[in-house]
Parts: structure tokens; C-alpha cells; sequence
């Protein structure tokens, strides 16, 4: 009877608890990388753990050391977590200075004379500037002319950071454990090279840079990256965030099992955000940059336009009526539809122009930045300004009426209708006739009576004309607008 007792006592006693931490090592192809424009991503890992019955402790090493601790969940079948702990205690320096204190270390400095290092008994009482202050046999030393050597690793510390957790398991086994955290430091963006080959066609490279400065190497990893303005807040992690976050976790581990087989990867849309998967496993190690390629598409058909937007002001009183010799912004039209060989979703970056010169050496032309673009959207990119045509205009007339005079005690509320005649001159120096689009803001209250290139109305305010300018030769837009304005005048 005894015997069965002290069976049962031990029995109980082995499920409580396990004697030492159960260290899960990265096994490989089990790390999965969602990775956010805004210096963000979503860590995924899969260990495998040999569990006993009841309480267990275990250690993931290697997490990130940039890690939002709040954010970690651990989860598996057949396991209830009850407590997590985030290390980030890592070997440098000033932790071991910081560990050190008021304990005995070797002190080693070099006999100038001979050259061989001399090894002193010291304490380390302190530390200033980065260097340590010691007691030594002779005194107190502020600025020692050697190096410090440590007896041992002070308890606590280690060489990566890690992730410590207590949790209660149904029954004994073997079975994967889940890890999912959020994580600063990892981040991405797309660089677009644009090859015009033609008048009328380019080709379009697209690459994804990814920086890692994370604190960690992640080694074969499933790749994704998520494109579009995520909000980011940082609560503290309840049962309802952690629920959250291991439902987020388990969807995007089954959407990184499908990927890509082709250079042009097809994003997948989720939640209004585009989620591009890379084809291969990649290793990104900390304080990396990669380039990994996203598109690639030739003959995309685009359209050279000269936009200028003429800075004539039409006042009540005084304003701008004349300008000489504006350069027109360069700008790209590229229509994202598939008859112009594009239709793709281009996730927001820089776009760099490259053009061969009549020797067929490569020139760079510009370079801007593009917003996230969708299919059926057109990009109008800005490289500059033309070099060849100018763009120069004037007010040539104004004719002045009044329309209304209405008396309010002695002062006047008083209508007047002003019409301006405006001459504008595109001088095109170039060998090849080019589309060169003028824009002038008006008051609200106006209207273009006489024009000799007729123009569109863009808003309430806008109006814009698109000239055909021949080559090497003078073209003029002249036209005429009644702009009504309201004064108040008193005697």
C-alpha cells in the first residue's frame, strides 16, 4: 500500500513538471515571412516538440530581436499556454561590463618593453564611457590600457535571443508547435527598371529589395509580402488578440504552400491588400539587402506627353499675365490594361528610365516614384524637364464691364464682368512632332469663349488643351474667357 503511494506520488510529481527547459531548434523549410512596407512582418515557424503529459517548458531561440513581445503566440494541438517570456539579454560588451559588476575578471595589458601580455586579478567596480573602471592590487584604474576577460557567461545571457514558454500538455508525444509573432525591422520595396526601346514600347523589370535588420538570419524561408497602407496599433496581447493573431498565423501559413512558379507573380488580394508570394525559399541573413526579381513584361506600350501647368493668374486686381520660355515636365503615359502588354497590379516604388543613345550606349533619362497602381489604372510619371521645348504666354487684352451696381447704406455691392484674351507660344525645337499638354486654373466663375485648339474642362476650376506640336516650328493656343467677379465699394 505504501509502495502504490510513493508510485503515485512520483507519477504525479513526473506530470507536473519537466526537469529541464525542452530547447526547439529552426529544423528548416518551416519559416514563413509575411512582410509589411512599414518596417513590419509576421513571423511564422513550425517545431517540432516531444512533450510530456502535463506541464512542460520549452525554449525557442532564435527570434527576432526586434520582436513585439505583446504579439507572440505559441499554440498546437492538444496545448494550453499559461506563461511566455521574452529574452533579449544577448551577449555584447556592455551586457557583460553590465553582469560583471563587483566580480573578479583578468585584466591583460601589453609590457611595452617586450611585447607579451601581462594578466592582472581585478574587480570591475564600474564603468564610463564605455570603458570599465577597476580595482586593482595598486588601485583604482578609469582608463586601463588593455582589455577585459570574463570568467563566464553571467546566468541569463545568451548568444540570441529567445522565447521561453510554460505550457500544459493533454497527453505525452511528439507534435508541432506553432510560433507566430510581429516584428520590427523587416521591411520591403519595389524598384522598377523601364527600358524604352522604342517611340512607343518599353520593357519593365520589376525588383523587390528586401532589407532585413531584424536581429536574426531567417534561413529558407517561405516569402510573402503584403502590399497596400496596413494601420498599425500595438495592443497589449488579450486571449480575443492572441485568438486574432493565431487565426492570422495558421491562414497565411496555408496561403505560403501554394507559390508562384514564374517571374511575373501574380498577387492575390486580401482584405483590399495585394499579397505577393516569392517562387523559392529564400535565406535572408540580418543586416541583408536582397534583390529578388517580381516582374517582367516587354513591349509595354506607353505615350510621351509635355505637360506644363502655365502660371497665369487671373485677379480682381494685379496678378501674373505673362511667362517666357517654361520647359514642359517629360511624363509617361502607361496605361495598366493588358492590350498595352501590363494589367497587373504594380505594388508603390521607383521607377528608373534607361534609354540607348543613336551609338547604342545606355542613358539614364529619370527616375519618380509610383502610388500602388491596379489593373485598368494609368501611370503618369514625371521625369523632368524638356530640354528642347519651351512654353511661353501672355494676357494680350482685358475689356472691363460692369454688370450691376446694388446700393447697401453707403457702400456698393458691385458685379463686374472681365474678358481676357490670352495668346500662349510652343516653340517645339525637336526633329519629331510631340503632344504637348497645357493646363490653366480659372476662378470658379468663368467661361472660354473663342479658342483655336479646343480645350477640355477637368473640373470646376481646370482646363486643359493638348497640342500637336510640329517639329521644329512654332505653334499658338489663343483664347479668349469671361471671368465675373463680386466687390464690395463704399464711398
Amino acid at each position: 500500500m505504501r509502495f502504490s503511494i510513493l508510485l503515485l506520488a512520483f507519477t504525479a510529481f513526473a506530470g507536473v513538471v519537466q526537469a529541464e527547459p525542452l530547447l526547439l531548434k529552426n529544423k528548416g523549410n518551416s519559416l514563413s515571412l509575411s512582410i509589411y512596407n512599414k518596417d513590419l512582418a509576421l513571423v511564422k515557424d513550425i517545431r517540432p516538440a516531444d512533450l510530456q503529459s502535463g506541464a512542460n517548458e520549452v525554449v525557442f531561440d532564435g527570434v527576432a530581436s526586434q520582436i513585439q513581445a505583446e504579439t507572440a503566440v505559441i499554440y498546437g494541438n492538444g496545448v494550453d499556454v499559461s506563461e511566455q517570456n521574452y529574452s533579449y539579454n544577448l551577449m555584447s560588451y556592455d551586457n557583460f561590463i553590465n553582469h560583471s559588476l563587483d566580480r573578479k575578471v583578468t585584466a591583460v595589458r601589453i609590457n611595452p618593453a617586450t611585447g607579451e601580455n601581462i594578466y592582472e586579478e581585478a574587480v570591475l567596480i564600474g564603468s564610463a564611457n564605455g570603458k570599465p573602471i577597476l580595482e586593482l592590487s595598486y588601485g583604482i584604474d578609469a582608463n586601463y590600457p588593455g582589455r577585459i576577460i570574463f570568467g563566464d557567461v553571467p546566468a541569463g545571457m545568451s548568444n540570441q535571443p529567445t522565447l521561453t514558454a510554460k505550457l500544459n500538455a493533454e497527453k505525452s508525444g511528439n507534435r508541432n508547435l506553432h510560433l507566430a509573432y510581429l516584428t520590427n525591422g523587416l521591411s520591403w520595396k519595389t524598384d522598377y527598371v523601364a527600358n524604352v526601346s522604342s517611340p512607343k514600347s518599353l520593357d519593365l523589370t520589376g525588383w523587390v529589395t528586401i532589407s532585413n535588420n531584424s536581429g536574426i538570419d531567417y534561413q529558407q524561408a517561405k516569402i510573402q509580402l503584403v502590399a497596400g497602407d496596413i494601420n498599425i496599433v500595438r495592443p497589449m496581447m488579450t486571449r480575443g488578440v492572441a485568438k486574432g493573431m493565431r487565426m492570422m498565423a495558421m491562414a497565411t501559413n496555408s496561403m505560403a504552400d501554394s507559390m508562384a512558379e514564374s517571374v511575373n507573380i501574380a498577387p492575390e488580394s486580401i482584405n483590399s491588400y495585394e499579397l505577393y508570394t516569392l517562387p523559392n525559399m529564400t535565406t535572408i541573413k540580418d543586416k541583408q539587402t536582397k534583390q529578388v526579381a517580381l516582374i517582367e513584361r516587354n513591349n509595354v506600350k506607353y505615350e510621351r506627353e509635355f505637360n506644363l501647368q502655365a502660371p497665369i493668374y487671373f485677379y480682381n486686381v494685379n496678378g501674373n499675365a505673362e511667362f517666357e520660355k517654361m520647359h514642359p515636365q517629360i511624363t509617361y503615359v502607361i496605361k495598366n490594361i493588358t492590350d498595352s502588354n501590363l494589367g497587373i497590379s504594380l505594388p508603390a516604388g521607383t521607377v528608373r528610365f534607361y534609354e540607348n543613345d543613336k551609338s547604342g550606349n545606355l542613358q539614364f533619362i529619370g527616375s519618380n516614384n509610383i502610388r500602388n497602381t491596379t489593373k485598368e489604372d494609368t501611370l503618369r510619371i514625371n521625369l523632368g524637364e524638356a530640354f528642347n521645348i519651351s512654353v511661353s504666354g501672355k494676357i494680350k487684352q482685358v475689356q472691363e464691364k460692369e454688370l450691376n451696381r446694388k446700393p447697401s447704406n453707403q457702400c456698393y455691392n458691385v458685379k463686374t464682368l472681365k474678358t481676357y484674351e490670352v495668346e500662349m507660344t510652343i516653340n517645339n525645337a525637336e526633329d519629331t512632332e510631340n503632344k504637348v499638354v497645357l493646363s490653366q486654373n480659372f476662378p470658379e466663375e468663368y467661361k472660354i469663349g473663342r479658342e483655336t485648339i479646343k480645350g477640355t474642362a477637368k473640373n470646376a476650376t481646370l482646363r486643359q488643351w493638348e497640342i500637336k506640336a510640329k517639329p521644329n516650328s512654332k505653334t499658338k493656343l489663343e483664347y479668349s474667357v469671361d471671368i465675373t467677379y463680386s466687390n464690395r465699394l463704399c464711398d
